[in-house]
């Protein structure tokens, strides 16, 4: 089930990443600032996890991954949902592997207590719940939430033919979790009171033609939490207000159908200082989000935008979670590649740099990044992961940092 190469890690200062690539598997590379850039990222690796890996999710000694479909061979849709633990010099060992219980898994994510563990799938608009043991071993699943479209969007091609639940977050506090369905122009909440009961309390209904595709959350205080959510066919970042009950206290879990209240803040545009929606197209696809470390800075990826010189770009917003409107446009930066469809800040306290994985150009690009004013200053790294690929199925769908 597993191939795999290593380099040996001798300077500290050296910083590790892993890439899930459609073709190639998880690549783990190595980072080293102090080198010239076309020569500061080095192959130390490569892991077999499944057919087209698609999203990567990092969690103490233990790496999650999730492929898009054929598993556990070709006569199957699902996806597999792989847990591999760390070893030295960047080497991944696989711990357990089971199915994500639907076709096109695209995202996971792991509850704050590390015992419940999400998987989207996209293509088989479902979303499964596991419980995680401590030692990277899933349990039975526990849950599988069907989502149905009544009607088709006005979204271009297939991108709102069925329902395509793209992610499924938790809250800081655990007890939320949130599923954004780019087909239905939903969002659906749920309240989690552990792996065993995991219960719909919501349903978003945003404007036709949104998008919605990923989520973050950031908490304010014990009374407030921000959902940020960006919408790729619209092309906006909105901001929501979670109160009163959001959080639980000790522990506990109140019942948030009563109490919880859901408010729109903010609605801005990923392409410009601005409000305006763009017409579902498939033009402009807005992608992931990102917060810095000390939430001063919002970082939002644009795949497929028309430009001058023909790169995609990441918006930058300033954020102050206790404005009426929480973000403020500060400009674009180039991620030197085509579709961003995924990236991530350096995991070092001060987010020093981020890593861009551009699906079409096929290539890893680090910029340095400028802890004042949040922009990307310079390239610090950049890597070839294989041809040029118009059809994105074969190139980069997620990097992250160890």
């Amino acid at each position: 089930m597993m191939l795999f190469t290593y380099l040996t890690l001798a300077n500290a200062r050296i910083h590790t990443l892993r890439v899930a690539h459609q073709e190639r598997g998880i690549l783990t590379l190595s980072f080293d600032p102090s080198a010239p850039g076309n020569r500061s990222i080095q192959l130390l690796g490569t892991t077999r996890a499944g057919y087209q890996p698609g999203w990567l999710h990092n969690r103490g000694k233990y790496l999650y991954s999730v492929s898009r479909t054929h598993f556990p061979d070709k006569s199957s849709t699902s996806g597999g949902i792989f847990a591999f633990k760390k070893l030295p010099n960047g080497r991944l060992e696989l711990s357990d592997v089971v199915a994500s219980h639907g076709d096109g898994g695209v995202y996971l994510d792991i509850s704050i207590d590390g015992k419940t563990l999400s998987s989207a799938n996209i293509d088989g608009s479902t979303v499964s719940i596991l419980p995680l043991t401590s030692a990277g071993h899933f349990g039975d699943v526990t849950h599988v939430f069907h989502y149905n479209l009544t009607q088709p969007g006005p979204g271009a091609g297939d991108s709102q033919k069925i329902s395509n639940p793209h992610a499924a977050v938790f809250s800081p506090s655990g007890n939320i979790m949130s599923v954004p369905d780019r087909g239905a122009d939903r969002v659906y909440i749920y309240q989690v009171h552990g792996t065993k009961r995991v219960e719909q309390i919501r349903t978003m209904t945003l404007l036709p033609g949104t998008g919605p595709r990923h989520v973050l959350f950031s908490k304010v205080n014990q009374e407030k939490t921000l959902m940020f959510l960006v919408s790729e066919l619209d092309n906006t970042i909105n901001v929501f207000s979670f109160e009163h009950g959001s959080v639980g206290h000790g522990g506990k879990h109140p019942d948030l159908n009563e109490t919880l209240r859901i408010t729109l803040l903010q609605r801005a545009s990923t392409l410009d200082d601005s409000s305006k929606r763009t017409k579902p197209t498939n033009v402009n696809l807005a992608s992931e989000l990102a917060l810095s470390h000390d939430r001063r800075f919002l970082y939002v990826s644009n795949r497929n935008t028309e430009s001058v010189d023909e790169v995609d770009t990441i918006a930058i917003y300033s954020l102050d979670a206790h404005a009426n409107k929480p973000l403020q446009f500060l400009g674009l930066n180039s991620t030197y590649g085509k579709i961003p469809r995924h990236f991530s800040l350096s995991s070092d306290s001060h987010n020093q740099f981020v890593a861009v994985a551009n699906q079409v150009t096929n290539d890893l690009f680090i910029f340095k990044r400028n802890l004042k004013t949040g922009f990307l200053d310079r390239v610090a790294g950049n890597y070839s992961l294989g041809k040029l690929d118009l059809t994105t199925k074969t190139g980069p769908m997620a990097v992250i940092w160890d």
